[in-house]
């Protein structure tokens, strides 16, 4: 047996190699086109993931902009609710950038601005109470991965983007909402058992997103569809606050959270206090919802607690939805988030009430600090 490898030579089997790569190139490319021939049956459509990459691209358009920028934070419902282009247009200035992320506390969104000296402008900020205040799990670490990816996007992560962005936009089966393999799998549905309980199910593909990240409910969720009937039952246990952990009393654990939300409103009065302080605004929204969804936010996290507690520590304005008829008469097909012609509604009537609040502030530009 020879002691070196040095002198091995594999031999390569006869064959037409190039034969062989463009016989599996378009074997290949049916395959791919009978899988998205058939999501496109099912009703899928190309979209946009609102992943991390894509908000650290907005949140790099806010880098580079001039002072005086309308940034949008909050969860879905200021991705759903509010038209970029009506406010524009109201305003004739630019477009606000999108930051908002589905499902989550904007607090960390909120802090993350507040200790960006160089940020001087006015923010919009969309308050779901029940998410507002939650102390832990994917909305604090949802919030948290976006501002991680845009402090630490690397070159590498900008191309793959980029390009994700260039195939996204042509192919309906790279939804990650639904179609990758975790997600078919997690599909499947699993009984609770007495030791083994199922995570709340969340809500599938309802939503088609644009590289401003201007979120728009798809069609096929409209009112008194099976699919906005579907959202509406998810909705119930995810906004049920969760039961005890074991071994603590329910006064015991409703004590920790309302500390927790203590601390939350601290955390909200020190961020909004220094963007305020070098010139910036801050304007709390609450965007409608409805049916049952909405009576449960009344019930586990009323106005005088939550909203109310928001506006006073911060001495910042609010606008309320229910404060305003104009603003009133909306309803959720899923009790969550308005269509696309309601949102732009919505935005128009939103508009001069805005206009009045931001003007009893200065203006929508944010003032630089005085020269020395």
């Amino acid at each position: 047996m020879p002691s070196s490898t040095s002198n091995f030579r594999r031999s390569v089997p006869n064959g037409n190699w190039a034969a062989y790569f463009v016989a599996t190139l378009l074997l290949t490319l049916v395959i791919l086109g009978g899988w998205e021939y058939y999501w496109r049956q099912v009703g899928y459509a190309p979209t946009l993931n609102d992943t991390s990459d894509l908000w650290a691209e907005a949140r790099t358009e806010l880098k580079n902009a001039e002072p005086g920028r309308t940034v949008l934070i909050g969860s879905s419902r200021m991705l759903f609710d509010f038209d970029l282009d009506v406010y524009a247009r109201h305003f004739e200035t630019e477009k606000p950038i999108q930051l908002a992320v589905a499902g989550t506390t904007p607090l960390l969104i909120l802090e993350h601005l507040a200790n960006d000296e160089s940020f001087i402008g006015t923010i919009l900020c969309g308050v779901v109470p029940g998410l507002f205040f939650v102390p832990e799990g994917p909305p604090v670490e949802w919030a948290n991965n976006a501002i991680r990816r845009y402090e630490q996007w690397a070159p590498s992560q900008r191309s793959g983007h980029w390009l994700g962005v260039q195939l996204e936009k042509h192919l309906a089966f790279l939804q990650q909402e639904d179609l990758t393999l975790n997600q078919l799998l997690a599909s499947i549905e699993i009984p609770n058992r007495p030791n083994a309980q199922v995570p709340p199910q969340l809500p599938p593909y309802f939503a088609r997103i644009t590289g401003e990240r201007r979120v728009r409910l798809w069609e096929g969720a409209t009112f008194d569809s099976p699919l906005a009937h579907k959202i509406q039952q998810i909705w119930i246990p995810l906004f049920t606050p969760p039961p005890p952990p074991p071994g603590i009393e329910p006064e015991a654990f409703k004590e920790m959270y309302m500390a927790s939300v203590e601390s939350y409103l601290e955390r909200t009065h020190d961020a909004v206090d220094k963007i305020q302080n070098r010139g910036g605004r801050v304007i709390f929204i609450r965007c409608p919802s409805s049916g049952k969804l909405r009576e449960m936010e009344a019930q586990f996290s009323p106005r005088p607690m939550f909203w109310e507690q928001i506006l006073a520590r911060t001495d910042a304005p609010g606008i309320h939805f229910e404060d305003h008829p104009s603003l009133a008469d909306f309803s959720c097909p899923e009790w969550s988030h308005l269509t696309s012609e309601d949102a732009t509604r919505f935005t128009q009537n939103l508009m001069p009430i805005l206009a009045a609040t931001l003007d009893e502030r200065g203006g929508i530009q944010g003032k630089l600090p005085p020269a020395d």
